[in-house]
């Protein structure tokens, strides 16, 4: 009888998919904190308990503009855009962990919102950790989409493992020509279809249509990432589901790793062996801090998880926040 509740569950979510195969716009709101800091707040609609998207470093809340409408039939669906990036202010300050986490909260008093399951990606683990310790009542459920990481010595990691420079290839007259073509040199350098919404979002355009830069400096995202701490997940008392993408194969953690000289395969090789253990290890210290919460692996897949195995991780999502809390 369970295996055939499973199947039909499996069943159904893919007709739910097959329902709700374009994607919705967003409203866009500005929410004021206080004088002089505003973040953007997507909002999808939805009926049922809300949840909210928090994207990764480097990242806007539109990068879930493919991906956060397949969950509208049962829930207000949120995203959010910490400060520094996107549409969101550029305070001096703020750039900390507590702070990010509060300002999750903030967003919420202004919603008048009492509760709300956080789904978010890479770095927003952090954010979200600190967000279910500090405020325990204000959550319901996290789930982390290769988001549940000890980053504290992340910088000593990179040091390890360096990335290979050709891995982000320099940007030619060509690539940068439109935010068409900046998407399509996004596609291929990280393997998947890159959102154009984000693009837009994340990036500033001349008159022309031609790449002009980063919305973002870079000394925002060094400020979160000097702030990092262990996560406590011990503290965490909600229930949490952590999907992991692991990597079996250079190609899988670099997709234009054809296109390397032999130092830069030598290089990506190298990073291979540091960062696959380092992702096992964090796998087991997540399941050891938070024994019987659910960890779903995929094997073969990349850090942008709920891009490029769109469907299994909606499936994933929907089967957990289905169940009865």
């Amino acid at each position: 009888m369970k295996f055939i509740c499973g199947v039909f569950f499996i069943l159904l979510s893919w007709s739910v998919l097959a329902q709700v195969d374009q994607p919705i716009p967003p409203q866009v709101k500005m929410i004021t904190l206080e004088p002089g800091v505003e973040l953007e707040l997507l909002d999808w609609g939805g009926q049922g308990d809300p949840i909210m998207f928090l994207a990764g470093l480097g990242n806007s809340a539109h990068v879930y503009e493919n991906f956060a409408h397949h969950f509208v039939a049962n829930h207000r669906v949120y995203g959010l855009t910490r400060r520094g990036y996107g549409a969101s202010s550029q305070p001096k300050y703020g750039y900390d962990i507590p702070t990010l986490a509060l300002d999750i909260k903030r967003v919420m008093d202004h919603q008048q919102i009492e509760r709300i399951t956080l789904i978010g990606h890479s770095i927003a683990g952090d954010e979200m950790t600190a967000f279910a310790t500090t405020f325990p009542d204000r959550v319901n459920r996290l789930v982390y989409l290769d988001a549940a990481y000890d980053r504290s010595d992340f910088v000593n990691l990179m040091r390890k493992a360096p990335y290979p420079p050709q891995a982000q290839p320099v940007m030619s007259a060509a690539d940068s020509t439109s935010f068409l073509t900046v998407t399509a040199y996004l596609s291929n350098m990280f393997g998947m279809t890159y959102p154009e919404a984000e693009v837009l979002a994340t990036r500033t355009f001349a008159n022309d249509g031609r790449l002009k830069g980063s919305v973002t400096p870079d000394h925002i995202g060094v400020k979160i990432i000097m702030s990092l701490e262990t996560p406590n997940y011990q503290a965490v008392k909600c229930p949490t589901l952590a999907i992991y993408a692991v990597f079996n194969h250079v190609y899988e953690l670099f997709p234009n790793y054809e296109e390397f000289d032999q130092k830069n395969k030598q290089i990506a090789h190298h990073s291979m062996e540091v960062l696959k253990p380092y992702v096992l290890d964090q796998i087991q210290y997540f399941k050891d801090q938070m024994a019987g919460e659910q960890v779903v692996q995929f094997d073969g897949a990349d850090h942008f998880i709920f891009l490029t195995h769109e469907r299994e991780v909606v499936t994933e999502l929907l089967e957990f926040l289905a169940k009865p809390q």
